[in-house]
């Protein structure tokens, strides 16, 4: 991905991609977004899920306490819910989205953005198709 929608995208999400500047021996995000620019809105759209499910998440532990359905004990720290983007790379010619963290619906999400990603040309965005 170009530097300039690499940069976008860490601004936009700087929870998820919080590692991107750290050292290579901690994590692969150092080498930055390795796709084309043409999935920059599929990623754009999970990344804006996946935080949006977090929130959501850590704000809903306030509520099921308050119903008697979550102990006080059980409550997870924001940092402890937050997902934290490990890689984001192509691989034999799909996205592949590797994640700290998350819980099922995350999961899912990062599984049909990858499914979706072998129907999106990685270069220009376009309906595409796998090539051999």
């Amino acid at each position: 991905m170009t530097p300039e929608k690499d940069v976008q995208l860490c601004t936009k999400y700087p929870k998820i991609f919080r590692d991107r500047n750290e050292s290579p021996r901690r994590t692969c995000m150092h080498w930055g977004l390795e796709c084309g620019d043409g999935w920059y809105d599929l990623i754009d759209t999970l990344c804006h899920s996946i935080q949006h499910h977090v929130d959501w998440k850590f704000k809903d532990q306030e509520y099921r306490i308050k119903i008697g359905d979550l102990k006080p004990e059980d409550v997870k720290s924001e940092e402890e819910l937050q997902v934290v983007a490990a890689q984001v790379k192509e691989k034999f010619g799909g996205l592949r989205f590797y994640v700290d963290g998350g819980d099922d619906e995350i999961h899912g999400m990062v599984s049909f953005a990858e499914a979706m990603s072998y129907k999106i040309c990685e270069d220009c965005g376009s309906p595409g198709t796998l090539r051999k």
